[in-house]
């Protein structure tokens, strides 16, 4: 009987080398696994794409646009691109230029095509209508057609200076809205007349 005994208490000894062999190899492949998982990125910026000379055009609809800016960066998430240094920027309505744009940035979302322009923005009409604003923010919403500019803001218009806390502009119907406000108005000379010749 003691022979049956060793021979059934050899078993469990077999079984129990097995399975500390069976968790032993677990363990290193948790380890080995945990070390070739590459790690996350730990800041937003880690994941953004970086361009230089950038040439672009875009299109939305009826619309688009044109620009070139020195350098830009996306998001990791891809939606927005911000660009620097913006020149050249043409928008247009039908396939005729509406307005021009420069500034320091441009950050541009690509789900709604709304921009945010900041430093030394200068915004001009160019469709015969001589209007132009300049201001250090900006914010397009394509949708409504509506620029906000929250910042003092100069406005020129036919020759009149208008200077505002800030303003709304309907570009499709030009509709404003002004912020606290002072105008520079320049009266016309008047036409010769024989009298005053």
């Amino acid at each position: 009987m003691s022979d049956r005994r060793w021979g059934w208490l050899r078993q469990w000894q077999t079984w129990g080398w097995a399975a500390l062999g069976a968790a032993s190899l677990y363990v290193v492949y948790l380890l080995v696994s945990g070390l070739l998982t590459p790690a996350a990125p730990t800041q937003p910026g880690d994941s953004t794409m970086s361009m230089h000379g950038i040439v672009s055009e875009g299109r939305h609809g009826r619309t688009y646009w044109r620009f070139t800016a020195d350098s830009s960066e996306i998001s990791a998430d891809g939606f927005t691109t911000t660009y620097h240094r913006v020149r050249d920027a043409t928008y247009y309505r039908d396939g005729k230029p509406v307005y021009k744009l420069t500034a320091a940035q441009v950050l541009v979302d690509s789900r709604d095509q709304n921009y945010t322009a900041s430093g030394g923005v200068h915004i001009w009409s160019t469709d015969g209508d001589r209007r132009d604003f300049r201001t250090e923010d900006a914010y397009w919403n394509n949708a409504a057609q509506l620029l906000n500019c929250t910042t003092p803001t100069r406005v020129v218009y036919d020759g009149d200076v208008l200077h505002t806390s800030g303003l709304s502009v309907n570009l499709s119907t030009g509709a404003a809205e002004f912020g606290n406000s002072s105008l520079d108005y320049v009266k016309p000379s008047p036409a010769p007349t024989s009298t005053n010749r």
